[in-house]
């Protein structure tokens, strides 16, 4: 009993982290209706930005957001007005090979300028661990989990209570009515996407507090940010959250017992159950 339930409480906290980064992909995707595939290479190359900062200018991971969340809103309006708007016309399937594409050229270009082998950050200020009784949190991963919360609460405040959110809501639900009410719905996608890549940026630091990169996660991050929104649906912040604590502690139980190479297998299940049984999601919008 108590090695399931310390498996729980770690996948609480990845959860927490995981529904951080699949927040970026639910704003593109529902406002946008666009789907980007190379969502989880974004959080790949934030946490190799956030490497090059702990290195280079030995700025902790955990503080890394405040350089790498400006390069990663700016290079996604770069991505939007430079690839996405122009496809926003076409079939989806070019919109696929455009993100498909993209994704293949950030993993290149990951690989070329870092290399195949794993990168990592020798230390943080927020190492340690704490325990309670017999289970054993590791303090990274607690406040990693924490702040992933706050952020995933001020991005509902900003959906919900300021103009742009409010406009970027409205542009989801309706784009022409949007429109037609003075909302410039292309200035919308751009800050929906800048703002679901930004996004990344955070959560890559917040990955690198505990773990190491390399260039092959991207897809594992992607894989778990499409798998998240399938569960949630679209239009629930809050299903969202449950979704990521489900998918990690799914993740975590089968790391635990059954094989750690499983986990991605358990993932790719849970995708596919919800595709059959649920297609919209458990708390998507009718």
């Amino acid at each position: 009993m108590e090695t399931i339930i310390q498996s729980v409480l770690n996948g609480v906290l990845m959860g927490c982290i995981y529904a951080l980064i699949a927040l970026g992909l639910s704003l593109i995707f529902g406002v946008m209706n666009v789907v980007n595939f190379a969502h989880g290479n974004f959080v790949m190359l934030s946490m190799y930005f956030t490497f090059w900062a702990g290195s280079l200018y030995k700025i902790d991971a955990i503080f890394s957001p405040i350089i790498t969340f400006p390069l990663l809103f700016l290079f996604g309006i770069l991505v939007y007005h430079g690839l996405i708007k122009q496809t926003l016309q076409e079939h989806y399937t070019i919109q696929i090979a455009v993100t498909v594409g993209l994704m293949t050229f950030l993993g290149a270009i990951t690989q070329l300028v870092w290399q195949a082998r794993p990168r990592a950050l020798a230390y943080s200020i927020v190492q340690g661990t704490i325990r309670f009784g017999s289970y054993t949190i590791a303090l990274s991963r607690l406040i990693s989990a924490i702040i992933s919360l706050i952020i995933i609460m001020i991005i509902s405040y900003f959906l919900a209570k300021t103009w742009p959110g409010m406009a970027i809501r409205a542009t989801s639900d309706d784009s022409n009515a949007a429109s037609l009410m003075g909302i410039n719905f292309q200035r919308t996608y751009a800050l929906a996407f800048a703002l679901g890549s930004g996004l990344t940026a955070i959560a890559g630091g917040l990955l690198m507090t505990f773990q190491q990169v390399d260039p092959t996660m991207g897809l594992r991050f992607g894989l778990l940010s499409f798998c998240i929104l399938a569960l949630a649906g679209l239009g629930s912040i809050t299903g969202l959250v449950i979704s990521g604590l489900i998918v990690g502690i799914s993740e975590s139980l089968a790391m635990t017992f059954w094989d750690p190479r499983a986990r991605t297998l358990v993932i790719y299940l849970i995708f596919i159950l919800v595709l059959w049984f649920k297609p919209r999601g458990i708390f998507g919008r009718k």
